[in-house]
Protein backbone atom coordinates (compact mmCIF):
# COMPACT_ATOMS: atom_id res chain seq x y z
CA UNK A 1 0.00 0.00 0.00
CA UNK A 2 2.60 2.53 0.93
CA UNK A 3 4.57 1.38 -2.08
CA UNK A 4 1.53 1.86 -4.29
CA UNK A 5 0.98 5.31 -2.88
CA UNK A 6 4.62 6.15 -3.45
CA UNK A 7 4.28 4.83 -7.02
CA UNK A 8 1.14 6.97 -7.51
CA UNK A 9 2.89 10.01 -6.08
CA UNK A 10 5.87 9.32 -8.35
CA UNK A 11 3.53 9.08 -11.35
CA UNK A 12 1.78 12.29 -10.30
CA UNK A 13 5.13 13.98 -9.78
CA UNK A 14 6.33 12.75 -13.16
CA UNK A 15 3.09 13.95 -14.80
CA UNK A 16 3.31 17.30 -13.02
CA UNK A 17 6.95 17.61 -14.01
CA UNK A 18 6.06 16.82 -17.62
CA UNK A 19 3.20 19.35 -17.46
CA UNK A 20 5.55 22.00 -16.05
CA UNK A 21 8.14 21.13 -18.72
CA UNK A 22 5.48 21.51 -21.45
CA UNK A 23 4.35 24.82 -19.98
CA UNK A 24 7.94 26.09 -19.78
CA UNK A 25 8.51 25.07 -23.42
CA UNK A 26 5.29 26.85 -24.41
CA UNK A 27 6.41 29.96 -22.47
CA UNK A 28 9.84 29.77 -24.15
CA UNK A 29 8.23 29.47 -27.61
CA UNK A 30 5.90 32.38 -26.83
CA UNK A 31 8.86 34.40 -25.52
CA UNK A 32 10.86 33.61 -28.68
CA UNK A 33 7.89 34.63 -30.86
CA UNK A 34 7.42 37.79 -28.77
CA UNK A 35 11.13 38.66 -29.11
CA UNK A 36 10.93 38.08 -32.88
CA UNK A 37 7.79 40.26 -33.14
CA UNK A 38 9.47 42.96 -31.03
CA UNK A 39 12.50 42.78 -33.35
CA UNK A 40 10.18 43.17 -36.37
CA UNK A 41 8.41 46.09 -34.68
CA UNK A 42 11.80 47.65 -33.88
CA UNK A 43 12.81 47.34 -37.54
CA UNK A 44 9.52 48.98 -38.64
CA UNK A 45 9.96 51.76 -36.07
CA UNK A 46 13.55 52.27 -37.25
CA UNK A 47 12.30 52.48 -40.85
CA UNK A 48 9.54 54.91 -39.88
CA UNK A 49 12.06 56.96 -37.91
CA UNK A 50 14.33 57.11 -40.98
CA UNK A 51 11.40 58.27 -43.13
CA UNK A 52 10.33 60.85 -40.54
CA UNK A 53 13.93 62.08 -40.27
CA UNK A 54 14.08 62.39 -44.07
CA UNK A 55 10.78 64.24 -44.14
CA UNK A 56 11.90 66.55 -41.34
CA UNK A 57 15.14 67.29 -43.20
CA UNK A 58 13.21 67.99 -46.42
CA UNK A 59 10.73 70.22 -44.59
CA UNK A 60 13.59 72.11 -42.93
CA UNK A 61 15.34 72.53 -46.26
CA UNK A 62 12.14 73.77 -47.91
CA UNK A 63 11.43 76.03 -44.96
CA UNK A 64 14.93 77.51 -45.13
CA UNK A 65 14.58 77.98 -48.89
CA UNK A 66 11.19 79.59 -48.44
CA UNK A 67 12.53 81.92 -45.75
CA UNK A 68 15.41 82.89 -48.07
CA UNK A 69 13.01 83.49 -50.97
CA UNK A 70 10.68 85.53 -48.78
CA UNK A 71 13.60 87.59 -47.48
CA UNK A 72 14.86 88.20 -51.03
CA UNK A 73 11.35 89.13 -52.22
CA UNK A 74 10.80 91.48 -49.27
CA UNK A 75 14.16 93.14 -49.93
CA UNK A 76 13.34 93.49 -53.62
CA UNK A 77 9.92 94.93 -52.79
CA UNK A 78 11.49 97.38 -50.33
CA UNK A 79 14.05 98.42 -52.97
CA UNK A 80 11.25 98.82 -55.49
CA UNK A 81 9.28 101.00 -53.09
CA UNK A 82 12.36 103.12 -52.45
CA UNK A 83 12.84 103.51 -56.21
CA UNK A 84 9.19 104.47 -56.66
CA UNK A 85 9.44 107.00 -53.82
CA UNK A 86 12.59 108.44 -55.37
CA UNK A 87 10.87 108.70 -58.76
CA UNK A 88 7.79 110.29 -57.20
CA UNK A 89 9.99 112.84 -55.40
CA UNK A 90 11.86 113.61 -58.62
CA UNK A 91 8.56 113.89 -60.55
CA UNK A 92 7.19 116.19 -57.87
CA UNK A 93 10.30 118.36 -58.08
CA UNK A 94 10.07 118.49 -61.89
CA UNK A 95 6.36 119.34 -61.66
CA UNK A 96 7.16 122.15 -59.21
CA UNK A 97 9.86 123.49 -61.53
CA UNK A 98 7.44 123.28 -64.49
CA UNK A 99 4.82 125.14 -62.46
CA UNK A 100 7.36 127.88 -61.74
CA UNK A 101 8.33 128.00 -65.43
CA UNK A 102 4.65 128.21 -66.44
CA UNK A 103 4.16 131.06 -63.97
CA UNK A 104 7.17 132.88 -65.45
CA UNK A 105 5.88 132.31 -69.00
CA UNK A 106 2.38 133.47 -67.95
CA UNK A 107 3.82 136.61 -66.36
CA UNK A 108 5.89 137.25 -69.49
CA UNK A 109 2.83 136.81 -71.69
CA UNK A 110 0.83 139.19 -69.49
CA UNK A 111 3.65 141.72 -69.71
CA UNK A 112 3.85 141.25 -73.49
CA UNK A 113 0.09 141.68 -73.76
CA UNK A 114 0.26 144.85 -71.70
CA UNK A 115 3.16 146.16 -73.79
CA UNK A 116 1.29 145.23 -76.98
CA UNK A 117 -1.74 147.18 -75.76
CA UNK A 118 0.53 150.11 -74.95
CA UNK A 119 2.03 149.92 -78.46
CA UNK A 120 -1.51 149.85 -79.92
CA UNK A 121 -2.48 152.87 -77.83
CA UNK A 122 0.69 154.68 -78.86
CA UNK A 123 0.05 153.76 -82.50
CA UNK A 124 -3.51 155.05 -82.21
CA UNK A 125 -2.27 158.27 -80.63
CA UNK A 126 0.38 158.62 -83.36
CA UNK A 127 -2.29 157.99 -85.97
CA UNK A 128 -4.48 160.65 -84.40
CA UNK A 129 -1.52 163.05 -84.20
CA UNK A 130 -0.70 162.26 -87.78
CA UNK A 131 -4.27 163.05 -88.82
CA UNK A 132 -4.11 166.29 -86.84
CA UNK A 133 -0.80 167.22 -88.44
CA UNK A 134 -2.17 166.39 -91.86
CA UNK A 135 -5.19 168.62 -91.32
CA UNK A 136 -2.94 171.39 -90.10
CA UNK A 137 -0.62 170.93 -92.99
CA UNK A 138 -3.56 170.93 -95.39
CA UNK A 139 -4.57 174.38 -94.08
CA UNK A 140 -1.30 175.76 -95.36
CA UNK A 141 -1.63 175.73 -99.09
CA UNK A 142 1.25 176.89 -101.03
Amino acid sequence: MVANEIKDLAKQTSGATQDIKDKIEAIQQTTTLTVNVIDDITKVITGVNAVVTGIAAAVEEQSAGTRRNIAVNVNQAAQGIQDVNKNVNQSSQVASEMSQDITIVSNSMNEMSYNSNQVNLSALELSQLSESLKRMADQFKV
